[in-house]
């Protein structure tokens, strides 16, 4: 019942602009007050980039996502790879405007080929959550292989979830483990807990429990809901010293409270087949409905519930 992570990211613009460069994002005192005349008379990329991001947060100025769009177009044909990345999340979400995904893919290509390594990552995105043909899924495997180059962390972790699956490409499992490891050195807390699955199940390598158990641990400390299922099945299946079906319990519950369909149905069944003074049965019902819920079919059959979606 051990679900090992899946790719769980989405561009969300606000972290397309906190990974711009400090330069984008001076304070308004240190700006001249004519961002739009430097953009327009002068040409500048950057003045152009400015003005787009501060009519898009709405801090500045009056929140205008049509006109932030309309600057962030014009910083990428000045030559703003950035400007391209954060037009290409504008097109791609709607925002300011349609939804273009040709547009969208175009400008994240035109910023990932100058070298703006997060929007091949954001590319990589879009081509493995919504592809056009399975050429894309390739391209998204080679792309998050960029990102991982570029030391962003979750695009390694991206790339070794496609590698171990043999998804756009062979299967590699030594690769994947070797990547979920990097990933987790370089900050992903996503690659904690697939580098904590594999040591804990003894993929591609010698099973490492208490490694497993430390990066599991602090995952779901910082609130990664498939770190806390998988440490909650170590600890009812005493994979790492005696069983402690209290402390699986608790941390169980975090899973499921953090919507994770296979958290949600271990939780239930230790609450079932647990020990008596851990059985609970309503509480149990009440986890396995919400698994249902969640999309968890085996919980569906325990509750006589239809599916949401498959689990």
């Amino acid at each position: 019942m051990i679900a090992l992570l899946r790719l769980p990211f989405a561009v969300a613009l606000t972290g397309l602009i906190a990974l711009l460069p400090a330069s984008a994002a001076q304070s308004p005192s240190s700006q001249t007050p004519d961002l739009v005349v430097a953009c327009e008379v002068d040409r500048d990329a950057q003045s152009c980039l400015k003005q787009a991001i501060r009519l898009y947060e709405g801090k500045k100025l009056p929140k205008d996502d049509v006109t932030a769009r309309r600057f962030a177009a014009k910083a990428c044909a000045e030559g703003a790879a950035e400007g391209c990345n954060f037009l290409a999340a504008m097109l791609e979400k709607g925002i300011g405007g349609t939804a273009d995904r040709p547009s969208a893919v175009r400008n994240y290509r035109r910023a990932c080929r100058a070298g703006y390594a997060n929007a091949c990552y954001n590319l990589g995105q879009l081509f493995y959550y919504e592809p056009a043909n399975d050429e894309e899924v390739v391209e998204a495997r080679a792309l998050f292989a960029e990102g991982c180059d570029a030391q962003i962390a979750d695009s390694c972790n991206n790339h070794a979830v496609m590698l171990k699956f043999g998804e756009g490409g062979p299967r590699d499992l030594p690769g994947a483990r070797s990547l979920f490891d990097a990933a987790c050195t370089a900050g992903s807390n996503d690659g904690c807990t697939n580098h904590g699955y594999m040591l804990m199940m003894g993929e591609a390598g010698p099973r490492d429990i208490a490694r497993a158990a430390t990066l599991l641990d602090a995952a779901c400390i910082a609130g990664n809901a498939n770190a806390c299922d998988n440490r909650g099945v170590m600890l009812m299946n005493g994979m790492n010293g005696p069983a402690d079906f209290a402390q699986a319990r608790t941390l169980l519950r975090k899973a499921c409270a953090l919507d994770s369909h296979s958290g949600c149905f271990n939780l239930g069944e230790l609450l079932t087949k647990g020990p008596n003074h851990i059985r609970d049965p309503e509480a149990a019902a009440t986890a396995h409905r919400k698994a249902c819920q969640l999309g968890h079919k085996q919980a569906c059959t325990l509750t006589n519930t239809p599916a949401q979606s498959g689990a």
